[in-house]
């Protein structure tokens, strides 16, 4: 795709992406041996080599990748406004609509490799200091991780078209922020709202694991494709007639 390479390389020739890349990897790696000695310490057992992925998860995609998400998408739209390269790419010989599309995609990957390095960082943790590692941990745990980047990435084009109209990728930051607190807020206290929410679906996997494909899940599924159709659709309108 036309961009797209462009978009990737400014994204991980970041120092902040490398650094978050790096961090992704040794966060499971320190939890592990902690988790491990303080079982040892007690004589009690929490958390296996099974269970491991699936917590670190859990985390993961609760508060650790959501903020990453929201860096990104400031970064990519709001940082590029706020210092003027957007208008240079304007020049080329490339429409709007695939310059936009470049940059959900470039995000796409983004949230899939974040995913897949603390899949793998807790898979090897889990398997290397607790016990019970198995097979069938081991697929569980990578189909738990691949299931989540479909409500991860909701959030993203969500993001990505309230960030538009930021001019500043602070401000856009620091309201993606605010945005998602009150979202898991919401899904604690008031369920039935928080039901039209992304966050909604941060324990996506765990419906998968547990139930399968039913009308639920399926119904899920549909909704939240509608959710990505609907504000990618206004954020690609609310960019073809910005002003850069």
């Amino acid at each position: 795709m036309l961009n797209l390479q462009n978009e990737w390389n400014k994204l991980v020739q970041k120092k902040s992406t490398i650094v978050l890349f790096c961090l992704s990897v040794i966060f499971p790696l320190l939890v592990g041996p902690a988790i491990q000695m303080m079982q040892n310490k007690f004589g009690f057992t929490a958390f296996d080599g099974e269970s491991f992925p699936l917590v670190i998860l859990s985390l993961a995609v609760s508060f650790y990748l959501p903020l990453l998400l929201a860096l990104c998408v400031s970064d990519m739209f709001a940082g590029e406004q706020e210092q003027k390269t957007l208008s240079f790419l304007l020049v080329r010989p490339l429409s709007r609509y695939k310059l936009f599309t470049s940059k959900i995609v470039c995000i796409g990957i983004y949230l899939l490799t974040l995913l897949l390095q603390v899949c793998l960082s807790s898979l090897i943790t889990g398997a290397i200091w607790l016990e019970n590692f198995t097979f069938t941990g081991l697929l569980m745990g990578l189909s738990a991780f691949l299931l989540s980047w479909f409500p991860l990435m909701a959030i993203g084009i969500l993001l990505s078209f309230l960030a538009l109209w930021f001019g500043s990728s602070s401000k856009a930051l620091t309201f993606s922020i605010l945005l998602y607190l009150v979202m898991v807020v919401l899904t604690y206290l008031f369920p039935t709202v928080a039901q039209w929410l992304p966050a909604y679906d941060n324990d996506w996997y765990q419906r998968w694991i547990n139930n399968g494909i039913n009308i639920v899940t399926f119904g899920r599924t549909l909704y939240l494709l509608s959710f990505c159709a609907l504000f990618f659709t206004l954020g690609y309108y609310k960019f073809s007639k910005k002003e850069f």
